[in-house]
């Protein structure tokens, strides 16, 4: 399966080699590597590139390393909150704005909202009113909404219902990076009941199946936090 180190640096030859088997779906989630004696020599490597390449694998996500007897190196499924923290670790250096931001969801979330009028069944219309009614009761004792996870999921849960695992990443990824932002903003009360009353607009006009409305109460919506978050920030600096 694997080939001697060439003339390339060892440890990102074995590092390459390696992924390379993941990706290709000759190494599955679950699969465990050969020995460490064996991947030596298979390598032609000492122990020390060796470990150095595999610890560097682990630090992507790709292997665990298990410890104890019978441990060793298997191959894992790189899970979201694994992928959106290097995202975020990456596009936090980009300075990535709120406009930004917005720019992602006024794209994505609108469409979305309307090609899934007819998709979304009665169990998740019911998911989304529940998202919504426990956002209204943290309002009600006096508690914030904002970056808590109903307020979260309920764009998620639109995204999963499409069944596209890009769209689950990125809307996963933008809204929780812009419930950061919220955290750090700290918008008031009315903020929070601004959401709630759109995110009631949303539902009812995806109840109503109506793709139209749902897609403009979708944009009316991501465009009001965006307008509301940036006058707060302005009043603020």
């Amino acid at each position: 399966m694997f080939q001697h180190v060439t003339n390339e640096k060892r440890s990102v030859f074995i590092i390459n080699q390696i992924r390379s088997n993941i990706l290709m779906g000759r190494l599955k989630p679950g699969d465990r590597l050969p020995s460490e004696q064996k991947l030596m020599s298979e390598f032609g490597v000492s122990r020390f590139t060796l470990r150095e390449a595999l610890s560097s694998l682990e630090t992507m996500g790709l292997l665990e390393i298990k410890k104890g007897s019978g441990g060793g190196p298997v191959v894992k499924e790189v899970g979201m909150d694994f992928t959106r923290d290097a995202i975020s670790h990456f596009l936090h250096f980009q300075n990535v704005s709120i406009k930004e931001l917005s720019e992602v969801r006024k794209l994505i979330e609108p469409y979305l909202a309307s090609k899934l009028v007819e998709k979304l069944s009665d169990k998740d219309l019911e998911y989304l009113q529940s998202l919504n009614d426990a956002c209204s009761r943290t309002l009600e004792r006096g508690e914030n909404i904002i970056g808590g996870e109903h307020e979260i999921d309920f764009h998620v849960h639109l995204a999963r219902v499409s069944g596209n695992p890009v769209l689950v990443m990125i809307l996963d990824f933008v809204n929780k990076l812009l419930a950061e932002v919220k955290v750090e903003v700290k918008p008031g009360p009315d903020f929070s009941q601004h959401v709630v009353d759109a995110h009631q607009r949303i539902l009812d006009a995806l109840v109503a199946r109506d793709a139209e409305k749902a897609a403009q109460a979708m944009y009316d919506h991501v465009c009001d936090v965006e307008k509301e978050m940036l006058g707060i920030m302005e009043s603020r600096s």
